[in-house]
């Protein structure tokens, strides 16, 4: 699917709790962004590990190696591959962040290498865009949380986003791997992506400290 058509697909959908909307055709401003509902299906993929600082010719070396893998097991591949955060941006620092790249597969799949077979929980999902690259996404981060877990009791239960890239080009996968190489910033080529980001919509409350309470009598 084109990026313009899931700008457009979340322009059309109820917005989340009042999430700011988004100008059609327009990049809007920094730090606001739509959001929607969106159901996921639990299913299971194949995953690599992304070294922290990845850039968009990481995240297609990494596809291109889990989709081998893919082809050489003979699995069939349900959607598009991902890219997922373990952990919780709100509450981890940036520094302990974990990355890596996952495809999604249906059939025997075995792990290879580096390459591991792991299980992605579906439900319910907060979906929000990016058009602005890798380099935004703690900027969307910031946003998501602020607006859908604004207190400091209400955490994630599976604290697992996933991400998928999405070109912002007109024309065939040739021309815009041609326009790529013609980039030698790679902010630049990172910047010429759409990013959609899925954050499970499952949280819980934080235990709260009652106040004297392990004091002794």
């Amino acid at each position: 699917m084109a990026a313009d058509e899931i700008t457009q697909k979340h322009l059309q959908r109820q917005r989340v709790r009042g999430a700011p909307s988004t100008i059609p055709g327009a990049a809007g401003m920094v730090g606001s962004y739509d959001a929607e509902e969106t159901w996921r299906q639990t299913g299971r993929a194949l995953v690599l590990p992304l070294e922290r600082g990845f850039t968009l010719q990481t995240l297609r070396e990494a596809y291109a190696r889990l989709t081998e893998v893919a082809e050489r097991q003979k699995l069939s591949l349900p959607e598009e591959p991902m890219f997922a955060l373990k952990g919780d941006p709100n509450d981890d620092p940036p520094h302990k962040w974990e990355y890596e790249a996952v495809l999604p597969i249906r059939g025997a799949a075995k792990p290879e290498g580096d390459v591991t077979v792991a299980r992605i929980q579906g439900g319910m999902h907060i979906a929000s865009l990016t058009p602005r690259g890798l380099g935004d996404l703690k900027n969307l981060y910031v946003h998501l949380f602020g607006k859908f877990l604004p207190s400091k009791k209400q955490q994630l239960m599976r604290p697992y986003l996933l991400h998928r890239v999405h070109p912002l080009f007109e024309g065939s996968d040739k021309d815009h791997d041609e326009a790529v190489d013609l980039v030698r910033d790679p902010a630049l080529v990172n910047a010429a992506i759409a990013i959609a980001v899925y954050v499970p919509a499952v949280l819980s409350i934080k235990p709260v400290p009652v106040p004297g309470e392990g004091a002794e009598a």
